[in-house]
């Protein structure tokens, strides 16, 4: 090999390949190694962030660095990728509305009641005894959350018309009886 200047020339069969310094060489393969390195990683990040399965767990990348200089030892670079977010649900409800209890069910007894007709409801309460109420005024109705699958409620008179109702926490009509009569149960 020839020196010229402060270049170093090297010839190959058909090639003439010059270094402007010795350690140029290295650098150039380390800097292609750390943008290869750049390039992949990015492109892994992108690639987990475009995954629609909101169920994955975060990925963990290991991209290797190439050495800076001949003798060195690859360095390892550790990238996370997050996971993709998920939509939550905000309840529209205000503080101040209490939580409804789906368990929760409404006995009603309704009709026309005569002035001089005491009414006598009995029902079933939270643990599923029977409780009893005289002289009620119509309509009467009751919120429950029972701890036993036991619904029931009926009334009775001397000659008023009488009618029950048992829904659900919903507002849905679980079990009827609308035949205005002096005696009426509902039970589920």
């Amino acid at each position: 090999m020839r020196r010229v200047s402060a270049c170093l020339r090297r010839s190959y069969p058909g090639q003439v390949i010059e270094d402007r310094h010795p350690r140029t060489t290295g650098l150039v393969v380390a800097a292609l190694g750390v943008a290869a390195a750049a390039a992949a990683t990015m492109f892994v990040i992108k690639v987990a962030g475009s995954d629609t399965d909101s169920g994955s767990t975060p990925r963990t990348v290991v991209a290797t660095v190439g050495p800076s200089t001949p003798h060195a030892m690859p360095q390892a670079v550790t990238v996370t990728a997050a996971p993709a977010e998920v939509p939550v649900r905000i309840d529209s409800r205000s503080a101040a509305q209490p939580q409804l209890d789906l368990r929760q069910i409404v006995y009603t007894i309704a009709g026309n009641q005569r002035a001089d007709d005491p009414v006598t409801v009995v029902y079933a309460d939270e643990t599923g005894t029977l409780q009893t109420l005289e002289n009620v005024t119509l309509p009467w109705t009751m919120a429950v959350i029972p701890d036993v699958p036991v619904n029931y409620v009926t009334a009775n008179s001397h000659g008023s018309q009488l009618n029950c109702w048992i829904t659900d926490a919903g507002g849905k009509t679980v079990v009827s009886q609308t035949d205005y009569a002096t005696f009426t149960t509902c039970n589920r």
